[in-house]
């Protein structure tokens, strides 16, 4: 049996084969690996408080936010006929949760940013009469809630919120 090779034949195996491994070769140098910066602390050091506009939207241009609060209002009052919160509180966590509240809700909204939208992470339940009038602030590991009426001090964290005794109050018992 002879084998016969033609110089036709071979030339097109090789430019085949050259082709081949230099698409390839241009394939894995697009694949980069993402570049992925860890240990991001998105807290936001002062809370920020909005007026809504009489559609129900709250605008934080300082930190490039906006949403509407109405789904926060039904939460809390079953009532969206008209904007009746008059003032929205929010700050933002070391995690990149966005925790929420107003004057007389019973709850403070821990929210989770998505694509276009503010998805609820969890609800927590802060007193059945409601904070009249809450703040919020930075304390690195946790956000503190404080009703500045009563002085009422709260521990928030993505999971749980739990009261605890004011400084000022610790101060007065010793």
């Amino acid at each position: 049996m002879e084998l016969k090779y033609s110089y036709h034949g071979i030339m097109k195996s090789i430019l085949t084969t050259t082709s081949t491994l230099l698409l390839m070769a241009l394939l894995f140098m697009g694949c980069k690996q993402s570049m992925v910066i860890s240990k991001v602390d998105y807290s936001q050091s002062i809370e920020s408080v909005l007026k809504p506009d009489e559609e129900g939207v709250v605008k934080d241009a300082k930190h490039g936010l906006s949403f509407n609060i109405k789904p926060l209002q039904y939460a809390e009052t079953r009532d969206t006929s008209s904007v009746t919160t008059e003032q929205v509180r929010y700050i933002r966590g070391q995690k990149g949760f966005y925790y929420i509240t107003a004057p007389n809700y019973k709850n403070v909204y821990v929210m989770e940013a998505q694509k276009g939208s503010l998805k609820l992470k969890k609800k927590l339940s802060v007193s059945e009469k409601g904070v009249s009038r809450p703040a919020f602030n930075q304390r690195g590991e946790y956000i503190q809630l404080v009703n500045l009426e009563t002085d009422e001090h709260w521990k928030v964290q993505p999971e749980s919120i739990t009261q605890v005794q004011s400084q000022i109050a610790k101060n007065e018992g010793e």
